[in-house]
């Protein structure tokens, strides 16, 4: 009985972290025809998701921080950092992002609920320490703006404005600013 009881914790003990974590990587073509290599790593132990997208200039970072249910988005090229709150009732769970990982990509209904769009506000964020380590030095020393989630319209509206995104494996992440009239 000892001895099952010590194989049962010693199996725990160095099974357990290799279980806690796995990354993905993966090669794509992007819009521009070049190559972008992405790097998807879970963490359960945290509920942290972190997604890499390397396309030259247009490199970014997201973190998917699930115990303060915030998003933080990381544009190098812009210059700068966005968090956001993420709507647990329509954003994907961690398990399912494990799910659609190791699963045929081409579920197109089930993807479709993945699009997500933020409208980024003018207000920054003043005390990065109020997040979580990821979400800390994903946006250290870089301006960082709050950012609301949004339906987009499909009808036409007068104003400016621009967008940037970026797609992770299936996740599609828009995030928008400017002035528009209606």
């Amino acid at each position: 009985m000892k001895a099952t009881i010590l194989v049962g914790v010693l199996l725990g003990v160095f099974l357990g972290p290799a279980l806690a974590d796995e990354s993905i990587q993966i090669i794509n073509q992007g819009n521009d025809g070049g190559s972008v290599y992405q790097t998807v790593n879970i963490n359960r132990e945290v509920n942290v998701v972190n997604f890499n997208a390397y396309s030259g200039r247009h490199t970014s970072n997201v973190v998917l921080d699930y115990s303060q249910n915030i998003i933080a988005y990381h544009m190098p090229y812009k210059g700068i950092c966005v968090v956001a709150h993420m709507h647990l009732s329509s954003f994907p769970g961690l398990g399912r992002f494990e799910e659609f990982i190791h699963s045929s990509r081409d579920k197109k209904k089930d993807l479709k609920a993945l699009q997500k769009h933020y409208q980024i506000t003018d207000e920054q964020v003043s005390n990065l320490s109020q997040f979580s380590g990821a979400v800390q030095g994903l946006c250290w020393g870089v301006p960082t703006y709050w950012a609301v989630e949004y339906e987009p319209r499909q009808r036409v509206e007068i104003g400016a404005g621009g967008c940037a995104g970026a797609k992770f494996l299936f996740l599609e992440i828009g995030l928008c600013g400017g002035v528009h009239l209606f």
